[in-house]
């Protein structure tokens, strides 16, 4: 699927922005082929639905996005009233550290999950099969 037929899944009100090719075009710019390669196109829509959902929050209309967190919101909810009803989310504290504002919409998550799934942390040691430590052979591991 490419990035517009993913979003007219998970978001068909704003599949149909005017905007939405722009958007494509402004998230593939920021989007790594490299990094992500076959979840590209998920990730470019994933970040496009992302900006979607902070504008529709900062224009106070948080419900044009509905998601399974109900608003588009994310975090847990750390208040909530009833009687001209009211919430407050809160980001998790470390994806919001790493990752800012991606950690405060649902689609921003997904893209963090997408982002850990697919993207190596940068390492300090290289080596190969044939480098030896103290006259033994061992094998570098990416994640240690």
């Amino acid at each position: 699927m490419n990035a517009l037929q993913i979003i007219q899944l998970r978001a068909p009100q704003w599949a149909t922005d005017s905007r939405v090719n722009d958007m494509i075009v402004y998230a593939r710019e920021f989007t790594s082929c490299e990094a992500f390669g076959q979840d590209t196109e998920k990730a470019i829509a994933l970040r496009v639905l992302h900006i979607f959902a902070l504008e529709a929050q900062r224009n106070g209309n948080p419900g044009a996005g509905s998601t399974s967190s109900g608003q588009g919101h994310a975090g847990q909810v750390t208040a909530e009233s009833e009687g001209q009803l009211s919430k407050s989310f809160s980001s998790v504290s470390n994806a919001a550290k790493r990752y800012g504002a991606l950690s405060t919409t649902v689609y921003g998550q997904e893209l963090i999950e997408l982002i850990r799934s697919n993207v190596f942390s940068p390492t300090t040691r290289m080596g190969s099969t044939a480098d030896t430590l103290n006259g033994s052979q061992w094998l570098w591991n990416p994640f240690a």
